[in-house]
């Protein structure tokens, strides 16, 4: 029989499970794990010795907890997994999944993980769907290596009926889209207040112009704040986007895009003072604007939310799909098709007299 030990830990009550077995006296088979739940404990303890009293734990490698797992998937990875991924991972490992053998996970096992994802456990309260998906989704990908990079026994179908399960209860979902837009009096009153706040300190971001540049230009903070004078081209109109966000790969992603001319007048306007177009770091720049709207009364408006204002714009303006993604990035129709339907025509931005204002 296995034997369950309660611990009292930081992080409180642990429940370490135990199956001992022997033979003529002697040790021949030892396996332990941890669990939050002593009820998870005690299945954990039955489904071994089952599988013990069957004869199909027979190797280590049929041993190796989904824990142990991600370290050697981690470890093998020559590839820079970024930084989201590398979290994600990192806080699996605190799940009880972490605990369970790969080669005896059941589709019940991950829904039940997905589940506890979703409520908050080690981490944030009521995750939303699409959150939990991504969690999914990265343990996905580690057991999806486990049997041709490490000859870890896995049955892909578990994770799949576990996904499909999960989808079907609402616990995994996509992101919702977001089609917030800023209006004009709101760019205005935005506008406004950080020119004011320049004017009063000279140390104060730019932030009057890396806004409008924002939505001139498609780009996001992350990708305005990293821009180099050599990754630009007044000639040709162009930018090199280094590292652009992408699902398949970030990583080397370099996209060169088009820049309309109100985004390369901006750019002009730039003081050349070390290698970087915007050399501020992109969580002050989020801070900045975020701060801002609140203190207008500007309600639900995130700096990204003008990356979606630009793409409306572009088609506003009358470029067609393929020339609206030489400006966004975008590598696919489908990413920009909900804006060819936008019935407003014209360039609102026409006579916006804040660019004159910021000296562009």
């Amino acid at each position: 029989m296995g034997t369950i030990v309660e611990r009292n830990t930081k992080s409180g009550i642990k429940h370490r499970a135990q199956v001992i077995k022997k033979k003529d006296g002697k040790v021949v088979y030892r396996n332990s794990a941890t669990f939050s739940r002593k009820t998870a404990a005690t299945a954990w303890i039955k489904r071994i010795e089952a599988a013990y009293d069957k004869g199909t734990l027979t190797s280590d490698r049929e041993r190796t907890t989904v824990g142990e797992l991600i370290d050697r998937v981690v470890e093998k990875h020559h590839k820079d997994m970024g930084k989201t991924k590398t979290q994600v991972l990192k806080t699996i490992k605190h799940f009880e999944v972490a605990d369970f053998e790969v080669a005896s996970l059941r589709p019940s096992d991950l829904v039940e993980f997905a589940t506890q994802v979703a409520e908050g456990q080690h981490g944030p309260a009521n995750r939303s769907p699409a959150t939990t998906a991504n969690y999914m989704s990265h343990l996905s990908g580690c057991l999806n290596l486990a049997r041709p990079a490490f000859d870890v026994p896995f049955d892909k179908q578990v994770m799949q009926q576990a996904r499909e399960t999960t989808t079907i209860l609402g616990i995994t979902g996509k992101s919702k889209k977001r089609t917030r837009r800023p209006s004009v009096a709101e760019l205005d009153s935005i506008m406004e207040a950080f020119v004011d706040r320049e004017e009063r300190d000279s140390r104060a971001i730019p932030m009057s112009k890396i806004v409008p540049f924002a939505f001139f230009s498609a780009r996001r903070q992350s990708e305005i704040t990293r821009i180099l004078w050599d990754d630009y081209s007044k000639e040709h109109s162009t930018i090199l986007v280094r590292d652009m966000k992408d699902p398949g790969e970030k990583v080397g992603n370099d996209v060169v895009c088009e820049l309309p001319p109100q985004a390369i007048r901006i750019i002009e306007s730039m003081p050349r003072v070390c290698d970087r177009i915007f050399p501020y770091h992109k969580d002050v720049v989020g801070r900045q604007f975020t701060g801002t709207c609140k203190f207008l009364e500007i309600r639900n408006l995130c700096f990204h939310d003008l990356r979606h204002e630009a793409a409306s714009w572009l088609i506003e303006t009358g470029r067609t799909l393929p020339q609206a993604m030489s400006v966004t990035g975008h590598k696919s129709w489908s990413s920009l098709q909900r804006y060819s339907h936008l019935k407003s025509v014209g360039d609102k931005y026409e006579n916006w007299s804040w660019l004159a204002k910021i000296g562009v």
